[in-house]
C-alpha cells in the first residue's frame, strides 16, 4: 500500500539516522499524515498543526510551520494525506519532533498504508548509537548546537506520570514486548455480566486514545473489580504489560487490528500531563454523504440538535427482550437532516436541549424507510465539544441555519410526491445514457416486476462479523462452499459452518411503457419484496413437491405488479463487452395518493 502513494517504508529511519541522513540532505521526505490536530487555535499568530507522520514501517511526531496553514486549508490537508516534506528541521526535547518549515500536500485524502508501525523514539531509545537528534539537525547544512544547561527537574509527588518511552497506540501488536502507552479514556461501559454453560462472569470496556490511534481494552471478572474504578471517562493513563491480541469487530467499530486484555500483570498509572493527548478522535461524515455510504458502514457525525422525541419501547422480535429507544435529529450546514436512533440508558437519561452542538461517535448507516443513524453499544454522545468544527457549526446555525429548510434523508423512498418530480422512464434512462459516466448513476422508476429467475434467487453466505477497511462489524457475506461432509466451509474466514446463511441476489425483468430492463435485487431489497428472508424463501422451494405450492404462489404475487423503484445504473464488463447494470438500491409500493396529487400539479402547470 505504501508504495503505491510513492511512499518509502523506512524513509523517516534513515533521514534521522546518524549514518544515513546525509542521504536526506537537500531531498524532500514523502510519508502520511496519521493524525493531526490544530494546536493554540485562538491565537492566529500562533495557530499551527501538530501530527503523526509514518513512513509504513516507522512513524514520529511533526509541528508544521504557522505560515503553511493557509496552504493546508485551500488544498485539503487531513488525516492520512500523503505530503512531501521539502524543509525540516529535526528537534530532540522529551520526543522528538520534525519542524517542518515546507511541504507539498500530494494526496490529500489517500488510504492508510500501515497501522503496525515502530514509534523512532523507541527504535532510537533501543539503538543510541544511531540516534543523531541530540541537538537539531536539519536537512539543509548541518548545524553546530551546543548544549543548553538543564533546569532541576520539578519534584511532583501528584504526577504519577513514570519517566519511560511512550508508544503510539497505532504501533502496537503482539510481536512487541515492552511497551508503554500514553492515552485518554474516551470511552467507558457499564459492567456488563453474563452466564452460560461454560459458566458466569462479568466484564468492562474502555477505549484508550492518543494522537496516533485509539484501541478497545476489556478487563473480565477480577480485573474487572481492579480497573473499573481506577479508569475514569475523560482522564489520561500510561499502561503496560496488557496482552495484546486480535481485534474482535463483532465487537468494536475501532479501527486498529488489535486490542488489550487487562490482566494481573497489567499496570495503569494515572496521567497528568495531558497537554498532548487529543480528548477525541473523529472523523466527520457530513450529513449530505451519508446516502451514497453503504449500509451498515460505522461513521462518526456532527450536527446542531433540531428535534427531540420522546422515549418509547421497542421489543425485540428474535428475544422478545423489551428496549428503550428515543429518536433525535441533527441538522448540518449541508443542509440535510437525519435521524439519529439512542438505547436504553442513553436514550432514557438524554437531557442536551435543542439548538446544541452534538459529536457523534460510532453512528451505524441503517436504510429502513431511507437513510438513519442509529448509536452503536460502543458509540458515544459528546455535547458542544471544544473543537474547530463544533464552534462552525454553531456559529452557522445561530446567524442563519435555524432559519433553514432541511431535506430530509428519511424522504428516498420513493413514495412522496418530491421523488416524483424526477422520475424517468426506462426510455428516457436510456436516451440519457445513464449508468456509462466513470461513476454510477441513480434514478427513480415506476415499473412493473414481469419475470422472475427463481433457479438461482440467492447464495449460501457466510455470516462471521469481519472488520473490513476500519468501517466497523459487519458480516463477511462471501458465499460459502459445502464440504463432502454436508458443511459449509468459507475461504476468507477459515470457518465452517453447520448451515450457511442465504442471501437474496436475485435478477429480474422490469418494465413500463416505454421499455425493459434487468435489475438485480440484493438481500435487503428482496426481504422487502417477498417479506422474507432468502432462507426463508429457500426453505419453501426446496419443500415444493405435490401439493405445496407457496413457493411459486409467492412469486406469483409479485409478479406483474407495480412498485416505485430507485435504481443504480453501471457500465460494467461482460463477455468482453461493456453494458450497463442496474441495481435495486430501494423499492416500495406505489403511494397512489402522493401519484394522484403528482398528476393533478401536472395538469395545473398545462391549462
Amino acid at each position: 500500500m505504501a508504495e503505491q502513494y510513492g511512499v518509502v517504508p523506512g524513509t523517516l529511519k534513515e533521514a534521522l539516522s546518524r549514518s544515513t541522513c546525509h542521504l536526506w540532505h537537500g531531498k524532500g521526505l514523502r510519508v502520511q499524515v496519521t493524525n493531526s490536530k490544530v494546536i493554540n487555535e485562538s491565537s492566529a499568530t500562533e495557530r499551527r498543526y501538530r501530527c503523526v507522520l509514518s513512513d509504513g514501517r516507522y512513524s514520529v511526531q511533526g509541528l508544521i510551520d504557522s505560515r503553511c496553514n493557509a496552504y493546508l486549508e485551500a488544498n485539503g490537508f487531513t488525516r492520512y494525506s500523503i505530503i512531501t516534506i521539502n524543509q525540516y528541521t529535526i528537534a530532540k526535547t522529551m520526543k522528538r519532533i520534525l519542524l517542518i518549515a515546507d511541504l507539498t500536500v500530494d494526496v490529500p485524502k489517500a488510504e492508510r498504508i500501515a497501522s503496525d508501525v515502530t514509534s523512532l523514539d523507541q527504535y532510537f531509545d533501543q539503538n543510541p548509537a544511531e540516534d543523531i537528534a541530540t541537538g537539531v539537525v536539519s536537512n539543509g547544512t548541518p548545524q553546530q548546537t551546543t548544549p543548553q544547561p538543564q533546569a532541576p527537574a520539578a519534584q511532583s509527588k501528584r504526577s504519577a506520570a513514570p519517566e519511560r518511552p511512550v508508544n503510539p497506540i497505532e504501533s502496537l501488536s503482539p510481536y512487541q514486548n515492552n511497551w508503554t502507552i500514553k492515552g485518554r479514556v474516551s470511552y467507558k461501559s457499564d459492567v456488563r455480566t453474563w452466564s452460560n454453560a461454560k459458566g458466569e462472569g462479568k466484564l468492562f470496556n474502555v477505549n484508550f486514545l492518543d494522537e496516533s490511534d485509539e484501541i478497545r481494552a476489556t478487563a473480565f471478572n477480577d480485573m474487572a473489580d481492579k480497573f473499573y474504578n481506577l479508569l475514569q471517562e475523560g482522564k489520561v493513563y500510561y499502561v503496560t504489560k496488557a496482552r495484546i491480541q486480535q481485534a474482535k469487530p463483532k465487537f468494536s467499530h475501532l479501527s486498529h487490528p488489535y486490542e488489550l486484555s487487562l490482566d494481573k500483570d497489567t499496570e495503569i498509572t494515572e496521567c497528568f500531563d495531558t497537554s498532548d493527548v487529543p480528548k477525541i478522535n473523529m472523523n466527520f461524515t457530513k450529513l449530505n454523504q451519508i446516502q451514497s455510504a453503504e449500509k451498515d458502514t460505522i461513521i462518526d457525525v456532527i450536527g446542531v440538535i433540531q428535534n427531540v422525541n420522546d422515549v418509547f419501547q421497542i421489543t425485540a422480535k428474535s428475544t422478545g427482550k423489551p428496549f428503550d429507544r428515543r429518536n433525535i435529529t441533527i441538522v448540518d450546514d449541508s443542509n440535510f437532516a437525519i435521524d439519529l436512533g439512542l438505547w436504553n440508558a442513553t436514550a432514557v437519561d438524554f437531557n442536551i436541549p435543542v439548538g446544541s452542538v452534538i459529536a457523534v461517535k460510532g453512528a451505524k448507516v441503517q436504510d429502513f424507510g431511507g437513510r438513519s443513524l442509529s448509536l452503536t453499544p460502543s458509540g458515544s454522545l459528546l455535547s458542544n465539544p471544544d473543537i474547530p468544527e463544533a464552534y462552525q457549526l454553531k456559529g452557522w446555525y445561530d446567524s442563519k441555519g435555524s432559519n433553514e429548510n432541511f431535506q430530509s434523508l428519511k424522504t428516498e423512498t420513493g413514495s412522496s410526491t418530491d421523488s416524483l418530480k424526477d422520475r424517468k422512464t426506462i426510455a428516457l434512462a436510456e436516451q440519457l445514457d445513464l449508468g456509462t459516466k466513470e461513476k454510477p448513476d441513480y434514478f427513480s422508476i415506476k415499473a412493473t416486476i414481469n419475470y422472475f429467475k427463481t433457479d438461482n434467487f440467492c447464495y449460501p453466505a457466510c455470516n462471521n462479523e469481519v472488520n473490513t477497511n476500519g468501517r466497523g462489524p459487519s458480516p463477511c457475506n462471501r458465499k460459502v462452499i459445502q464440504e463432502s461432509d454436508g458443511s459449509w466451509r468459507c475461504e476468507r474466514c477459515n470457518l465452517t459452518f453447520a448451515e450457511p446463511h442465504y442471501r437474496y441476489i436475485l435478477n429480474c425483468s422490469i418494465m413500463d411503457h416505454t421499455g425493459q430492463i434487468w435489475a438485480t435485487f440484493f438481500d435487503e431489497e428482496g426481504k422487502k419484496l417477498f417479506n422474507k428472508t432468502a432462507g426463508e424463501l429457500m426453505a419453501l422451494k426446496e419443500m415444493e413437491e405435490g401439493e405445496n405450492h407457496e413457493f411459486m404462489e409467492l412469486v406469483s404475487s409479485v409478479t406483474m405488479k407495480e412498485f416505485n423503484f430507485r435504481l443504480r445504473a453501471r457500465q460494467e464488463s461482460f463477455n468482453g463487452n461493456m453494458r450497463v447494470r442496474y441495481n435495486v438500491v430501494s423499492i416500495a409500493d406505489v403511494d397512489f395518493n402522493a401519484e394522484s396529487q403528482h398528476l393533478a400539479k401536472q395538469l395545473e402547470s398545462v391549462l
